[in-house]
């Protein structure tokens, strides 16, 4: 079995103009880095132990609209760079993903939804980079605050599906300068179950796992992501019925989060 990463993110390389905001929206530049590390072991399959590395640098801009119940989200990627693509990653993923936008809906109690991309993104993953800049994050906070939160999300991978019921506590730690504001600093530990499928060279694939992470955001006065890093890791199992064989997986994952003026 060839190893396939299942991408949190997306990688191409290129730019584009970014349009104004619609009026009375708010809208925020940021540059996510994120790191990928992928070990699958096919001993089972005589082939040993398989993993790379995915480095990208992400330059989106994130518009939020007031509308009923909420705020309407549209994230427009400027610019996704990458020191290398997945193995087996078809020629045109790169020139497919430049300008692709993804939409979505915050309501009042701040949980993301209906996160979806509009147009083809070349087999990418791009909506997991909107979960990540829209945290499941109460408003106002204060200092000592902790709440926790359960979100089950539904996310395409290359030739599969894969589904995480997350359960992360936060809590408001303190505050810290950033962007030239007092921003509340907030912690996040959480927990994860997966299950998906994905199609291999060696047939269908049942994906089922574990994983563990933690999370620190820095929100501003007025509510905005002034920054933030999480790292995560889970612990899988690749199931191939046709050669009744189990593969352990790894799949580790770092993001970090920067305003851009």
């Amino acid at each position: 079995m060839q190893a396939r990463i299942l991408m949190a993110g997306a990688v191409f390389s290129g730019a584009m103009m970014l349009p104004a905001p619609p009026a009375g929206s708010v809208t925020a530049r940021y540059k996510v880095a994120q790191r990928i590390f992928q070990e699958v072991d096919a001993t089972a399959l005589g082939g040993g132990k398989q993993g790379f590395v995915v480095k990208t640098t992400s330059y989106v801009q994130l518009t939020l609209t007031d509308t009923t119940g909420g705020r309407s989200v549209k994230v427009l990627v400027d610019s996704i760079h990458g020191d290398s693509l997945p193995p087996g990653a078809p020629a045109d993923m790169l020139t497919k993903a430049a300008g692709v936008v993804v939409t979505g809906f915050v309501g009042a109690s701040g949980k993301l939804s209906n996160v979806k991309a509009d147009g083809d993104a070349g087999g990418l993953q791009l909506t997991s980079l909107v979960q990540q800049l829209l945290p499941p994050l109460r408003s106002p906070l204060k200092v000592g605050d902790a709440w926790t939160d359960t979100t089950e999300t539904a996310n395409g991978i290359s030739s599969g599906n894969m589904t995480t019921r997350t359960v992360t506590n936060f809590k408001v730690i303190g505050t810290e300068p950033r962007g030239g504001v007092k921003a509340s600093r907030v912690d996040g530990a959480f927990s994860s179950s997966i299950a998906g499928t994905q199609e291999t060279p060696g047939g269908s694939a049942d994906i089922d796992g574990t994983g563990t992470g933690t999370s620190s955001y820095f929100v501003a006065p007025d509510g905005k992501l002034v920054g933030g890093m999480s790292n995560s890791t889970s612990n899988l199992n690749v199931t191939l019925a046709a050669q009744g064989a189990i593969l352990p997986l790894v799949l580790s994952q770092a993001v970090e989060i920067t305003p851009l003026p």
